[in-house]
């Protein structure tokens, strides 16, 4: 177990402060912002799935951790945006009866990638704690000048393998955020807030808690449609918005969204 804590230690994120002395970068090692964020570090959910049994833990487990970090974003606010992308290959099952369908389509194994974390660390193992695995697969907020705050990971921009998060202004001054699904034929999406940004945060709400998650669909002409991921599509009027958003790759299969050859960067 002290070997797993030790590579556990070593996946996450860093906060470093970086100083220019006499045109030299160099980093401040006595900064109070420094800091690491690791696959054990207290965070927090908004967003729909917030306080949905989709991310219960049956071990108890308060929620905690980020992994296989991907890329990045920030925000106009200030804040760093931080993409998990092959969380699944962290978990495994000593008991070999996994995955499950929702499982299988995010490339969860047995043996994952072979840190074999799940032998020593029940958190880890998909049949002993399963639910933990929908943790991971976020966009997660970080703010770097403020040490105490845990890291926030926003539901609301749906689970799947994030590589990246770019940002730009749309109409009526929302927040916008385009997405890839870092995956050989997986998908494009886009997320829009619910309001301008600028209001939402006024009123104390993330611009990233509420909105509305688009898949795209391109057409052989060269047109495409953003295809809604809510229950007011027709095709999705069977799911909860929880489901939709804890299984975004099987909601984005229902409404037909394009298979890309893998939308990195």
């Amino acid at each position: 177990l002290d070997d797993v804590r030790i590579s556990q230690a070593a996946h996450g994120v860093s906060v470093v402060e970086l100083v220019k002395t006499n045109g030299t970068w160099t980093s401040s090692t006595s900064s109070r912002f420094n800091r690491r964020i690791t696959p054990n570090t207290p965070v927090v959910f908004d967003g729909p799935v917030l306080g949905s049994p989709y991310i219960d833990s049956l071990l108890g487990n308060a929620p905690a951790g980020t992994v296989n970090n991907c890329a990045n974003g920030y925000t106009p606010w200030g804040t760093y945006l931080t993409c998990e992308e092959n969380f699944n290959g962290y978990f495994g099952a000593v008991d070999a009866d996994v995955p499950t369908e929702e499982q299988a389509r995010y490339g969860f194994t047995d043996s994952g990638f072979g840190y074999g974390w799940h032998v020593f660390d029940e958190r880890w193992d998909l049949n002993v704690n399963p639910g933990e695995e929908n943790r991971f697969g976020w966009i997660v907020e970080i703010d770097p000048r403020d040490p105490g705050a845990p890291p926030v990971k926003h539901t609301a921009m749906g689970r799947f393998k994030h590589e990246g998060f770019a940002f730009t202004t749309g109409r009526g001054g929302r927040a916008v955020g385009y997405m890839g699904d870092d995956q050989r034929f997986d998908y494009i999406y886009k997320f829009v807030s619910a309001d301008n940004y600028k209001r939402m945060l006024s009123r104390g709400t993330s611009p990233l808690d509420e909105g509305t998650l688009y898949v795209a669909r391109f057409d052989d002409d060269g047109t495409g449609e953003w295809l809604e991921l809510s229950t007011a599509n027709p095709v999705l009027a069977g799911w909860s918005m929880e489901e939709i958003l804890v299984n975004t790759r099987l909601a984005a299969d229902a409404v037909g969204a394009t298979p890309m050859d893998r939308p990195e960067w």
